[in-house]
Formats: structure tokens, C-alpha cells, sequence
């Protein structure tokens, strides 16, 4: 969870942030961008952020029943055709 000081992720560029209470959410892809203080949708200060490193993927769901899931995993690479006519 953010304590409102900007985190360093080494050479990560792409950063997903949740807010806890309202759950907006967005994926940044500059650092500099990230509303470390405060949701931009209720204000509160409840920010989650998670790196996602370059070889990872991941998905975002969100229910009233079960609330927000997120699944992260490892990107599959792209099909190159073998086996393929």
C-alpha cells in the first residue's frame, strides 16, 4: 500500500494502482503520473500498487458478491507459426 512516498521499481515502467474503497483503477505507464496521495474518484488514501514487470501479465475482474480479483502470470510468447501451414 502507498504511504504517499513515491516507491522505486528499479527498471519496472508499468505500474497498476487500486483504491481499496471505491476500487478505480488504472495501469500507468509513466511513474511520475501515479496519484500516490489520494484516489482521483473518492479522495481516499487507500492506494494499492502493484509492478508489473515487462515478462508479466495479468487481469482484473470485480463483482459486488466476490469484490476484485486479480490474476497475475507470466506473458506467453507470441505464436510464431510453427506447426502452422
Amino acid at each position: 500500500m502507498s504511504t504517499g512516498d513515491p516507491k522505486k521499481y528499479g527498471s519496472v515502467d508499468v505500474i497498476f494502482v487500486l483504491c481499496e474503497i471505491c476500487h478505480w483503477c488504472a495501469t500507468y505507464f509513466d511513474k511520475s503520473r501515479i496519484p500516490y496521495n489520494r484516489c482521483p474518484i473518492c479522495k481516499s488514501t487507500a492506494l494499492s500498487t502493484f509492478p508489473i514487470l515487462p515478462n508479466e501479465e495479468f487481469t482484473f475482474d470485480f463483482d459486488e458478491k466476490h469484490g476484485v480479483e486479480l490474476e497475475f502470470g507470466i506473458r506467453k510468447g507470441k505464436d510464431k507459426g510453427k506447426g502452422r501451414q
